[in-house]
């Protein structure tokens, strides 16, 4: 009996080292965590690395992201609505997500059109502003938002219908949820209180990863390789993250994630401007001769 079950831990010791990428699991399950602790999908974290670490290019880092951040929201979600009181109005919901799924079906017919260069662009000034909004050193979604409650008193639908598809757009672009402009857009400009917009930001998350990588499984450009290594952990992750997230730090949390983010989001952006700055000199030289 003994060495049955050797043999049969033998056999799954081996499937897992043949099937899983272990450094991609303990990647899903951190950031996971991470991300439930502090209320976001993890796509600021996940894209970086993913390119740092394991050398993805930025669509591939991108639309592994979004699929990895699937579970994340859906946990987030359902323990949010489950424990939630009182829940935020229907329409915001009935509003808000369809748009948000209309904003990847469109960004998903030029997503293959883009250039790396100024995608990878584009997402480190995402993460300067976002690093500098946790470091609480400049907010700008605040100062953007602020500007649209005016807006907004004259016509609340159109507002949600325009931001909603702006999400999805940058969604299916950057490989993120867009958590860090959704909860500042419900409680600046929407007046909601901070659970009830994570609430919304968490559920909207949840179908518009859904439906952006059901759009990069059409058109055949999502690989489903490094997947296996990271949902699995990224839910377990995530549902860990969940229960404990009462007892963490935050505060300590977001400040070394700010830090994080903002390192990473300048590196990028001095090798995009570097390379682009290469790519002009032969040009730039022509034309002085």
């Amino acid at each position: 009996m003994r060495s049955g079950d050797f043999s049969k831990t033998a056999m799954m010791l081996k499937f897992i080292r043949r099937e899983l990428n272990l450094g991609l699991a303990l990647l899903g399950f951190l950031v996971a965590a991470l991300s439930a602790g502090i209320g976001i999908g993890g796509g600021a974290i996940f894209v970086p690395l993913l390119m740092s670490v394991f050398r993805f290019d930025f669509k591939k880092a991108a639309r592994t992201s979004l699929a990895a951040i699937i579970p994340i929201s859906l946990v987030g979600a359902v323990s949010h609505l489950v424990l939630l009181s009182p829940l935020p109005p229907l329409r915001y919901y009935l509003m808000f997500i369809p748009m948000c799924i209309l904003g990847t079906i469109l960004g998903g017919r030029i997503a293959q059109k883009r250039k790396d260069r100024w995608l990878k662009f584009a997402f480190s000034l995402f993460l300067i502003i976002v690093s500098l909004k946790i470091l609480e050193i400049f907010d700008f979604p605040r100062l953007f938002f602020s500007s649209l409650y005016e807006i907004l008193l004259a016509n609340e639908t159109l507002v949600l219908i325009i931001f909603g598809v702006t999400i999805g757009f940058i969604a299916i672009h950057l490989g993120i949820g867009c958590g860090l402009l959704i909860v500042p857009f419900y409680v600046i400009v929407m007046k909601l209180d901070m659970r009830q917009a994570i609430s919304i930001s968490l559920t909207s998350m949840f179908f518009l990863t859904f439906s952006a990588t059901l759009i990069h499984r059409r058109l055949k450009t999502l690989d489903f390789t490094p997947l296996k290594s990271l949902l699995g952990p990224a839910l377990i992750g995530a549902v860990l993250g969940a229960l404990i997230s009462s007892h963490l730090p935050a505060s300590l949390l977001r400040q070394l994630f700010g830090v994080f983010l903002l390192v990473i989001a300048g590196k990028y952006s001095l090798q995009e401007l570097w390379a682009y700055y290469r790519s002009l000199k032969p040009s730039l030289s022509y034309k002085s001769n």
